[in-house]
């Protein structure tokens, strides 16, 4: 990728709270929606017990979960993102059940108080973490927004639509690549290489065999989706895979 920055002049500041990434994918995401019939969201997705109305009630009851804990932040009122794991598998149960319109409306509703939330950020803000549980496990609040677009964009190909991995954008990719691989502490070691990105990941330590592939195909596998289709690997089959679990020492998803 080239620069426009002159020899010897430093990077930009990464912002925490750029929206332009996260907004494209959710504008992406929305028109999916937007298009699918009662039909198409009453059916399966590809997340197994899942039909696509709870993956958009998923996703818009986590935009709004996000939003929540970002306004603790800046009230000072430090929230958990959910009650409960049973809190949080109720509601999206209840809101995969509503008409196809108020789904749609909770859905646009969540983009735009995630976004709002994000703005009402300031610099000082950002110094701060969010728990996903009352008592965690917690990630530092920097990670928010690309956070969001993981969800956004994942999600997206798991409606099992015509959007799918091969759609997401190259710069996604690469990071969602980055955060997966360190992710993955109970997997490995082995290698990933993205033959299209020119890049190596190490997933779990030095060594072992080397998974090749797109990156979108190594980013669907590595987030436990799918059987690898697409990828191979110099020791024959593919490494076998723990769960995906979030570091907590992760700063800039």
């Amino acid at each position: 990728m080239s620069s426009d920055r002159a020899p010897g002049e430093p990077a930009p500041e990464w912002d925490p709270g750029d929206l332009t990434d996260v907004e494209t994918s959710a504008q992406a995401l929305t028109r999916t929606v937007d298009a699918l019939t009662q039909d198409e969201l009453a059916a399966p997705s590809l997340l197994p017990g899942w039909t696509r109305a709870h993956v958009v009630a998923h996703v818009a009851l986590n935009g709004f979960a996000l939003a929540g804990v970002l306004d603790g932040l800046v009230h000072d009122r430090p929230v958990a993102m959910y009650e409960s794991d049973e809190q949080r598998a109720s509601e999206i149960e209840e809101l995969a059940q509503v008409e196809p319109s108020e789904l749609r409306e909770r859905h646009l509703a969540a983009t735009t108080a995630f976004d709002d939330a994000v703005e009402a950020m300031h610099e000082e803000h950002w110094a701060g973490h969010i728990d996903r549980l009352p008592g965690g496990p917690g990630w530092p609040a920097v990670s928010v927004v690309p956070t969001r677009r993981r969800e956004l964009e994942i999600h997206h190909a798991d409606l099992g639509t015509s959007y799918t991995p091969a759609d997401w954008p190259e710069d996604f990719v690469a990071e969602l690549l980055d955060t997966v691989v360190v992710d993955h502490t109970d997997s490995g070691p082995f290698q990933v290489r993205a033959t299209d990105l020119g890049r190596d990941w190490s997933v779990g330590g030095e060594g072992g065999p080397l998974v090749m592939g797109t990156g979108a195909d190594l980013g669907w596998w590595l987030t436990g989706r799918g059987e690898g289709e697409g990828l191979s690997c110099d020791a024959g089959e593919l490494p076998r895979l723990g769960p995906w679990r979030r570091a907590t020492s992760t700063t800039q998803a």
